[in-house]
């Protein structure tokens, strides 16, 4: 692994440097939000920025006091958008709306792509269209940086990304594909898309791990002590990205 971070409030440390990374960069940030208990880092980050231009005189006056100030051109903006998105209507079960639910109003929530499917909309159909809408707006940013926030489950599925033999999952997730469907038999919820790992592997800037609670100990323990290819346990994305932080609250130490 990269670096492994160990605290009381993983949530609100995750959540701080994700706040930092959006306040330095000058340019446009995107960041890829995880559904389920990495829900918890939302509280805690804040999209407001230094300005950096010269002719934006109220932004440069509030700098000067040493405010963060939220500034309107392109190159300040931050977009969020779910990677692990479950194609349903259903308020409990879609991650966006949950998002919605558990922080409305919040800055994340109202500046995040909307992905609920439409009415009748197969998970193929979703899948092409958020692709569709997410590359567009990639496309009008400004020098963006992009920061992928993962949560990893007790079997080591990441995302909507979940271990399967290795035919299966190159077919499933395709190498020139950004976001594709996922339908994996014997799932609660079997309907759902996904940022493929090899997008995620070659233009995310800055992988961020939550893996947190007395469940994910084992799994946290494995991926520090060994490897395994990525379609046996795609978590191993943790392992192979150039720059990882995990934040845990989980000891790993030899007792």
């Amino acid at each position: 692994m990269n670096q492994l971070i160990i605290t009381d409030r993983p949530g609100k440390e995750a959540g701080e440097h994700i706040s930092n990374s959006i306040r330095e960069h000058v340019g446009d940030v995107v960041c890829i939000l995880s559904g389920g208990s990495a829900l918890d880092v939302i509280e805690y980050i804040d999209t407001s920025k230094y300005c950096f231009h010269q002719d934006c005189g109220e932004a440069r006056e509030e700098e000067i006091k040493g405010q963060k100030i939220k500034c309107q051109k392109n190159e300040c903006r931050t977009i969020f958008v779910i990677g692990d998105e479950r194609v349903s209507r259903e308020s409990t079960i879609n991650n966006f709306m949950q998002l919605q639910s558990r922080y409305p109003g919040h800055p994340v929530t109202i500046n995040t792509i909307e992905t609920i499917p439409t009415e009748s909309e197969t998970e193929k159909n979703f899948a092409e269209r958020i692709e569709k809408l997410f590359l567009e707006t990639l496309l009008e940013l400004n020098n963006p940086k992009i920061i992928c926030l993962l949560g990893v489950g007790a079997d080591g599925h990441t995302a909507g990304i979940f271990p399967m033999d290795e035919a299966s999952f190159r077919k499933l997730y395709q190498d020139d594909r950004t976001y594709v469907p996922v339908h994996v038999e014997g799932l609660t919820i079997d309907s759902r898309a996904s940022f493929t790992p090899s997008w995620i592997l070659n233009n995310v800037d800055e992988l961020i791990g939550y893996i947190v609670g007395s469940s994910k100990l084992e799994i946290l323990s494995k991926l520090n002590s060994e490897t395994k290819k990525l379609n046996e346990r795609p978590a191993e994305l943790l392992n192979l990205h150039k720059k990882v932080l995990i934040y845990t609250d989980q000891d790993i130490s030899p007792v």
